[in-house]
């Protein structure tokens, strides 16, 4: 059996504006606008660091483009004053938050829960998840960084392969290597479908960028910072929660196909009650 697109996008679609979906947007919500003015806040310290390194060349030097390019106090209405490395430790903290974020939207989402999210779900082993999470992340974004150097094609073939790792760690508790190789074999005879899912994604992406950008024509940066940060909370669960369907559909099929007996799979139950229930 192939994954079923519909399915996934009409399931995930769902699950955004069930309760818990609502719950996990608005975290977004919240988050989007800590790391508005996170990066807001790097963006202005960048900009005194370049003019205050620019103030100490010669009078004569050649002036340089790139720090007429940075943006203007007007441009980053949400930024602090505070200097270069506590801006640059707030963005990687925030990005570490981030990678926690997601594991415990992924865990409900690929859940049968839709009112309340369980403790477990944000309790159990969030720090080896999110840490696994994080670093898993970048291996693959340096993997497919080398693959779509390589004509394209096999940097696609590679983010579909590692396409259900978050999964993988999220659910199942593996180590990002352990994660890797899972979805490496839970994604194979199935890339092609997965590849017409993220096309999707993609385009659904595309059209809330190019409505967020026409926000920006208004002029006034509040007000795109606060549209985009909603925009973007509600786009991301929607995608989060279409590739946690779409694992489900596909572990499901996996599981039936190891067909375990009935009392290893007592067992099971008893050890993973936290994991969703088909």
């Amino acid at each position: 059996m192939s994954l079923d697109i519909s399915d996934a996008l009409s399931d995930g679609l769902d699950r955004t504006f069930q309760r818990n979906g609502l719950l996990i947007a608005v975290v977004f919500v919240v988050f989007g606008l800590i790391d508005a003015v996170a990066g807001q806040t790097l963006a202005a310290a960048t900009a005194r660091f370049a003019e205050q390194a620019m103030s100490q060349l010669p009078s004569d030097a050649p002036a340089n483009p790139a720090v007429t390019t940075l943006p203007s106090a007007e441009a980053t209405p949400l930024s602090l004053p505070v200097p270069l490395p506590v801006a640059l430790g707030l963005v990687a903290v925030l990005a570490f938050v981030a990678e926690a974020i997601r594991i415990v939207s992924v865990r409900t989402l690929v859940s049968d829960e839709t009112e309340t999210i369980p403790d477990e779900f944000v309790s159990r082993n969030l720090f080896s998840a999110t840490l696994n999470g994080f670093v898993g992340g970048i291996v693959v974004i340096i993997l497919v960084a080398v693959g779509l150097l390589l004509l394209v094609v096999p940097g696609v073939f590679i983010a579909l392969s590692f396409f259900f790792v978050r999964q993988e760690i999220a659910v199942e508790d593996k180590n990002f290597i352990d994660a890797l190789s899972s979805s490496w074999e839970l994604t194979s005879g199935h890339r092609l479908a997965l590849f017409g899912l993220a096309l999707v994604l993609f385009v659904v992406g595309l059209v809330v960028t190019a409505v967020g950008g026409l926000v920006g024509f208004v002029g006034i940066p509040l007000l795109t910072t606060v549209v985009n940060i909603l925009l973007g909370a509600m786009t991301t669960v929607f995608t989060v929660a279409v590739a946690a369907r779409a694992y489900v559909q596909l572990t499901d099929e996996r599981d039936a196909a190891v067909a375990p007996d009935a009392g290893e799979m007592e067992g099971a139950d008893d050890e993973s009650e936290w994991k969703y229930n088909p």
